[in-house]
């Protein structure tokens, strides 16, 4: 059996916060939109000068990509994207149906599948735009980090490395099984309106600022006004981690409510590939990307997917 190395970052490490004289710089944003299974999609792509890795991300369940990857507290810059294009990134996000710039289908619904076959035609989309840098990794945070996973279980050979941050396991506990409602005419989505209360959930606040709060609870309420509506939720079932057979990084913050350690630990000592590490960041909850923590985010995700490489070019 291969020796597995698990990472585990309890402490504060020696290294610079993401306020101050560390921000990364504004990189301009490029909006692309793209046709991915006869639906119209919102892309985001930000560019290093000499790229060594391309990664693209997937957001949560209730807020798109910009308020979650590119948040912008007046002159100090929280974007996530812009602190990996610093380290040498090409960035791509997207919005999923519903979501931000990205329309809901006739039907009004998402669902597990429709999301992890749209995410699955997305990367190939990536990877054909950068021939020479290889395979992309894959970055999916909270459910985003369940799509990402459908995806690359059903379709490893899409991706150098599977990166589930904030990995919402819990909530694949309080799936139904699938019933014989499931089969008949689907109600009208509620299109429920979102609030305060919903995008400022999962902060740490003495982790962070509230100002940088303020601003990420205005940008959702901007761009996600109305909350997507999911359906056949029967179909996160099928993830297993035994079916994942890709390099993994699983990385949270430590305190996370809905990716807690002790629900974390056999979902991790179950994935497949021996290739494996797991990050905690303490002082954490599930907004690390926007927490004082970023940082150390950026470098386990660096680290990780430059841990065969020699050097970063």
């Amino acid at each position: 059996m291969k020796p597995v190395l698990i990472t585990i970052c309890l402490t504060i490490l020696s290294i610079a916060s993401v306020s101050g004289e560390s921000l990364p710089p504004k990189k301009p944003l490029i909006k692309h939109e793209v046709q991915f299974n006869n639906h119209s999609f919102a892309v985001y792509e930000k560019r290093a000068a000499q790229p060594a890795n391309v990664i693209v991300l997937i957001h949560g369940r209730t807020i798109s990509a910009l308020p979650n990857f590119d948040l912008q507290v007046g002159s100090k810059n929280r974007s996530f994207m812009d602190a990996l294009v610093a380290s040498g990134f090409n960035v791509y996000a997207i919005d999923l149906r519903g979501f931000g710039n990205t329309p809901r289908d006739q039907s009004g619904w998402n669902t597990p599948e429709k999301a992890a076959s749209d995410v699955t035609d997305f990367l190939k989309w990536v990877a054909k735009r950068h021939p020479q840098n290889g395979k992309p990794s894959l970055f999916g945070y909270s459910l985003g980090s369940l799509v990402s996973h459908l995806v690359v279980q059903k379709s490893p050979e899409l991706v150098s490395e599977l990166i589930l941050f904030g990995h919402p396991i819990l909530l694949l506990k309080e799936v139904q099984k699938r019933s014989p409602d499931d089969d008949q005419v689907l109600v009208k989505p509620p299109r429920k309106p979102n609030s305060v209360e919903w995008s400022s959930d999962g902060f740490i606040l003495e982790s962070t600022t509230q100002a940088v709060i303020d601003a990420y609870v205005a940008a959702c309420l901007k761009a996600d006004p109305v909350l997507v509506d999911w359906d056949q939720t029967h179909q996160w079932r099928q993830l297993d981690p035994v079916k994942i057979s890709t390099p993994t990084l699983l990385i949270n913050g430590i305190h996370d409510p809905y990716a807690s350690v002790e629900t974390l630990s056999p979902f991790f000592n179950q994935i497949k590939s021996a290739d494996k590490t797991w990050v905690i960041i303490s002082k954490s909850g599930h907004n690390v990307h926007l927490e004082d923590g970023a940082t150390r985010l950026v470098n386990g995700v660096v680290n990780f997917v430059r841990r065969n490489q020699r050097s970063p070019r």
